[in-house]
């Protein structure tokens, strides 16, 4: 049995990773070309566990950040939370094995009046104006709402930006917040859930909120976070 030479696997696998990029890269072009799109393509050598900072570096410059989210618990979920906490930017997750972005005519808008959900509201403005149906998604039950806010108020902010909406009230029970956030999309179709990222820093670990971390889990639709 002759020796295992790992550089020479290691060179076969770098060229296949060149030619499987230089692949994206001509097919991405060419989408773009078919739509008029103008593309600022980069590529750039990286390692496994990469830093995310080029990333969070150059989302922040864009209107909005779109990731796939892996099928599996791999190293390419480490860039999902910097690309939310850190960019300043909203970012929307695509399932993998779940609902494509088809049509944004129906979007569920989580709504607790907190920051991290008016930021969601106004970052996905753009979104709302453009959809047909709008559900303002609030959860009871679940944790005490703190706000001098009321209905009226929000339907004024709506309604001077040209939404169409309705209001919507769940009780929270054993089901998880995201898993009910969730279900409520599917079972009305949605095309896209918008909500406020969660979390915060302990002893430079950081730590999700409940209802975020079990949607960046598993979404099972375009889910639009902001922070």
């Amino acid at each position: 049995m002759g020796a295992f030479d790992f550089p020479r696997m290691m060179q076969e696998l770098v060229a296949q990773s060149e030619m499987n990029a230089t692949a994206s890269c001509k097919a991405v072009e060419a989408l773009c070309v078919e739509y008029g799109i103008k593309l600022d393509l980069r590529r750039a050598i990286t390692t496994l566990y990469a830093s995310s900072a080029d990333l969070v570096d150059l989302s922040r410059l864009h209107d909005l950040l779109i990731l796939p989210v892996p099928e599996i618990d791999s190293f390419d979920r480490n860039y999902i939370e910097p690309a939310i906490f850190q960019s300043g930017r909203p970012t929307v997750l695509m399932p993998s094995d779940g609902k494509q972005l088809q049509s944004v005519d129906r979007v569920v808008l989580a709504w607790d009046y907190s920051r991290e959900a008016a930021r969601a509201l106004t970052d996905a403005l753009p979104i709302l104006r453009l959809a047909r149906d709008v559900h303002v998604v609030t959860v009871f039950g679940e944790k005490h709402i703190a706000t001098t806010s009321v209905t009226s108020d929000l339907d004024k902010f709506l309604t001077a930006h040209q939404v169409h909406y309705s209001l919507h009230q769940l009780k929270a029970g054993v089901e998880p917040i995201a898993d009910l956030l969730l279900r409520y999309a599917g079972e009305i179709n949605a095309g896209m859930l918008v909500m406020g990222g969660y979390g915060h820093n302990r002893m430079r670990e950081f730590v999700l909120g409940g209802a975020s971390r079990g949607v960046i889990r598993h979404p099972t639709l375009p889910v639009l976070f902001s922070h």
